[in-house]
C-alpha cells in the first residue's frame, strides 16, 4: 500500500491481523547507507528496495540467508547482522585470528581459523592378527592447525553444525565439524569449524557449542522455528486465520540471540567493526542518528508516532558494501482509512 513518503528511503504499509484480532496498519522503510571512517554513517546515493521475502544464496536448505524480508509486522528489538569476511591483521596469511562486531550495547567477537580438519588416529590390535578387518582401532581424533590464509568468508557453511547420516545440527544444517566416528576408517579426515565464538573453543569432536556467526538465521533453523507456534487441527478449528496462541513475535528477529538489543537502538549509537574490513583492523564510526515517523487522519485528526529502528544490518560482500537500516511502526487501521505521511522528526510520540 502507498505511503506519503517525505524521506528518500523505500518505505511501504500493510495490513496485518495482532495477536488480538485487531487488523494493524504497518509501515517499514528501508534505508541504504555507506561507512565513513570515524564518523558517522552516510546516506548512499543509491537506495536499495524493500526485501519483499526471505533472500538466499540458492536453495534455501544449501545456502545461507544473505536478507531477510521487510515485510515483519514487528520486532521486539533491534536485529544487528553481519555479511562478509574476516581478515587476517596486516594482510598477512595466518592460521588463527579474532574479529568482532559491536554496536551499541551489542559486542560479540569471534575467531576464525583457516581450513583445518578432524583427523582420526589410529592404533593396531591384536584381533587383527585373526581378522584383517579389525586390524585398526580408534584411539581418538586430533584437531589440525588452520591452513594460513588472508581471509575466512563469515559464512554458516564454516561454522560448527552440518548433517551426518545419523546426526543434524537443526541450529545450523549447512555447517561442518560434525563426525561420525564408525566411518574411521573409510573416511578418516572430516572437515572442523573455521569458526567459533572467541571464549567457546572447539576441543573435541564431542562439543556442541552453539553455532557462531554474525549473519542472519534462517526462520526454519531451530532457534527460530521454535518461536513460531503451533500449527495443529485445534488450530484450524479455533485460531485460524490469526496465528497461535503459542507465537512469540521475536521469530521475526533474524539475528543470532546474542545480537539482538532489546529495546530497540535509538540511532545514533557507536559501532566498530574489528578485522572485518580489508585494510582496516579497526573501523569505527557511528549510526547517523536519523528519527522517523508517521502520522495518519483516519478521519478523527491526525496522530503520529515514532518508529523503532529494528533493523542494523552490515552487508560487506563484494560488490555491496552498504549498511542497512530498517524502521517499523504499527497502528489501528481497522477500515483503512487515510494514507500513511513518513516523514523525519526529532520528538519521540506515541500514535
Amino acid at each position: 500500500m502507498s505511503v506519503e513518503n517525505h524521506t528518500p528511503f523505500p518505505a511501504l504499509a500493510f495490513r496485518q491481523y495482532n495477536m488480538a484480532g485487531d487488523m494493524m496498519g504497518v509501515v517499514v522503510a528501508r534505508g541504504t547507507f555507506k561507512l565513513t571512517k570515524d564518523g558517522p554513517l552516510r546516506l548512499a546515493d543509491e537506495q536499495y528496495p524493500l526485501v519483499m521475502s526471505d533472500t538466499y544464496e540458492g536453495d534455501p536448505h544449501e545456502t545461507p540467508q544473505v536478507a531477510c524480508t521487510d515485510l515483519a509486522p514487528f520486532k521486539p528489538g533491534t536485529d544487528i547482522t553481519f555479511i562478509g569476511a574476516a581478515f587476517a591483521p596486516g594482510g598477512q596469511p595466518q592460521s588463527s585470528w579474532t574479529c568482532a562486531l559491536k554496536v551499541g550495547p551489542v559486542a560479540k567477537r569471534l575467531r576464525v581459523h583457516g581450513p583445518r580438519l578432524w583427523r582420526a588416529k589410529t592404533r593396531k590390535t591384536w584381533r587383527g592378527l585373526i581378522n584383517r578387518a579389525h586390524e585398526d582401532a580408534l584411539d581418538g581424533w586430533e584437531l589440525t592447525p588452520g591452513e594460513p590464509v588472508s581471509h575466512v568468508p563469515l559464512d554458516w557453511r564454516l561454522a560448527f553444525g552440518g548433517r551426518t547420516a545419523e546426526d543434524t545440527l537443526e541450529a545450523n544444517p549447512l555447517g561442518i565439524g560434525l563426525v561420525d566416528e564408525a566411518r574411521f576408517k573409510e573416511q578418516a579426515e572430516w572437515r572442523a569449524p573455521q569458526i567459533e565464538l572467541e571464549d567457546q573453543p572447539i576441543r573435541s569432536i564431542r562439543d556442541r557449542p552453539q553455532p557462531a556467526g554474525f549473519a542472519p538465521i534462517s526462520p526454519f533453523w531451530k532457534d527460530r522455528a521454535a518461536l513460531a507456534g503451533t500449527y495443529d487441527d485445534d488450530w484450524v478449528a479455533s485460531r485460524h486465520p490469526l496465528l497461535p496462541h503459542d507465537f512469540d513475535y521475536s521469530f521475526w528477529q533474524a539475528a543470532p540471540h546474542d545480537q539482538i538489543t532489546e529495546p530497540w537502538l535509538e540511532g545514533h549509537e557507536p559501532f566498530e567493526l574489528t578485522n572485518l574490513l580489508p585494510g582496516f583492523e579497526s573501523l569505527k564510526g557511528s549510526l547517523p542518528g536519523l528519527a522517523l515517523q508517521v502520522s495518519i487522519d483516519q478521519g478523527t485528526g491526525a496522530q503520529s508516532g515514532l518508529m523503532v529502528l529494528d533493523g542494523v544490518h552490515f552487508d560487506m560482500r563484494p560488490g555491496v558494501g552498504r549498511v542497512f537500516m530498517t524502521w517499523r511502526t504499527a497502528f489501528r487501521w481497522p477500515e483503512r482509512r487515510g494514507v500513511p505521511v513518513l516523514s523525519f522528526t526529532a520528538q519521540r510520540e506515541t500514535v
